[in-house]
């Protein structure tokens, strides 16, 4: 009988962590005044980047900033590496419960220039509304919105 490569359970049990990639775009940058995740201990910098398509918009919900899907814009932020606890705690303070229903952010997959990543979006049919897409502290050059 053949040897079986795939058995070595070496490969499948670790007691590495399992880490996530999540694209922030707003206070959760480094040097967020109010609570970057620079702050948080389970969070490491992968770099700056920005989405690879021009699928989104950002908006201004007064502290802090929103993106919608659907968008023609590119968005700017940084890619950060975080472990189970802050991803929890990260879920929590954007009030993404998993249930569409309640989620204040959805969480979604993107494509950024630094690899693929969650990223919190809003829902354009609830918050269009209260959203403000002409804020001075989004700044928009050519296709690419940032959060200043």
């Amino acid at each position: 009988m053949p040897e079986d490569k795939n058995d070595d359970k070496g490969s499948y049990f670790t007691d590495k962590e399992e880490l996530y990639k999540v694209f922030v775009y707003g206070t959760l940058k480094s040097g967020g005044k109010v609570r970057g995740l620079d702050g948080f201990p389970g969070a490491t910098i992968v770099g700056k980047a920005e989405t690879q398509y021009p699928d989104y918009e950002m908006v201004d919900l007064g502290a802090f900033p929103g993106v919608f899907e659907k968008g023609e814009y590119y968005i700017q932020g940084e890619v950060w590496e975080v472990d189970t606890e802050t991803l929890s705690d990260l879920d929590a303070m954007e009030g993404f419960t998993g249930d569409p229903a309640t989620n204040f952010y959805s969480r979604t997959v993107v494509n950024t220039t630094e690899g693929k990543a969650f990223m919190y979006v809003l829902d354009r049919r609830q918050y269009n509304t209260v959203a403000n897409p002409n804020s001075e502290r989004i700044t928009t050059i050519d296709q690419t919105q940032s959060w200043t």
